[in-house]
């Protein structure tokens, strides 16, 4: 086999699966990433009905690269949204999984043609934490909703599939994630920074002071302003933006740095000034 790049790897992965009758429209992504170890690899689909074919696409390609020495570490999984959710208010329902304890909710997942059942339980210290949110049987909908799309937005090796997992828990980290919504606040934090040219000049000298690169996201932390929100008696309020970026997914770091550097980008081109006081603060 001549030299395999990733571009090439890519294309084997799409024939195969063409082969077997996957449609590029139910494709997503086919992302690689080189390590020691091998290359990650993560097939994403929109329809979960092709996952068996994609499986013994990727598993074809595998055998091989193989025969050249290059390890591909694969991941194939599916796109999903929430269709409906419902409580379950009797005990014991039929068809629910075993070892389940908690506040029980039924939902049922789509991606492509492909339907799914999945049970969620709410911890008793989950329950605690989102009692200020859960006011209603509407209001626990919202919060289920909210709590399935962020568990399947995870992918990588982690990811969760409901196929195979049907069912989930919605512990006390997870309800803190929803409670406090920490992507939310420190990106309203970066918007009142960036609201006008007085905050971000303070935002640059004081992190100049400090000699800290102001590109770099977290650095910013300790200088914009912290979790807010109105809270209940007891309840365990996040005390620094820290705690807040500690919730936050992979993907969401990586999202919240870029907003973070493109409203500094911005600053710059709209009041040159500040590009003028602190020149270091604008080198990409």
């Amino acid at each position: 086999m001549a030299a395999v790049t990733e571009e090439k790897i890519d294309e084997l992965l799409r024939e195969s699966m063409k082969e077997r009758g996957i449609l590029e429209a139910q494709i997503d992504e086919v992302d690689l990433f080189p390590t020691p170890e091998g290359i990650l690899t993560e097939v994403v689909l929109r329809d979960a009905s092709a996952l068996d074919d994609a499986r013994q696409a990727v598993e074809e390609i595998e055998s091989r690269l193989g025969d050249a020495h290059i390890s591909l570490l694969p991941t194939i999984r599916a796109l999903w949204s929430v269709d409906k959710i419902e409580r379950i208010e009797v005990a014991n329902p039929p068809g629910v999984p075993s070892g389940l304890v908690g506040v029980l909710f039924k939902a049922t997942l789509k991606s492509g043609s492909r339907r799914q059942e999945v049970w969620v339980a709410v911890t008793p210290s989950a329950q605690q934490v989102l009692r200020p949110l859960a006011t209603d049987d509407l209001a626990w909908l919202g919060l289920i909703n909210a709590f399935l799309g962020h568990r399947l937005a995870i992918g990588g090796p982690s990811y969760w599939d409901p196929i195979r997992n049907q069912k989930v828990e919605l512990g006390e980290s997870e309800a803190r994630y929803l409670r406090w919504r920490p992507y939310e606040q420190l990106r309203g934090a970066v918007d009142l920074v960036f609201h006008s040219p007085q905050r971000v000049r303070g935002l640059l000298q004081s992190l100049d002071e400090l000699g800290e690169k102001v590109p770099d996201f977290r650095n910013a932390l300790p200088k914009i302003p912290g979790p807010r929100g109105a809270y209940g008696r007891g309840e365990q309020l996040p005390t620094s933006n820290y705690e807040l970026y500690d919730m936050l997914l992979a993907c969401e770091k990586d999202e919240i740095a870029k907003y973070y550097a493109g409203k500094l980008e911005r600053a710059g081109n709209d009041w040159p000034e500040l590009k003028q006081e602190f020149p270091k603060a604008f080198v990409k």
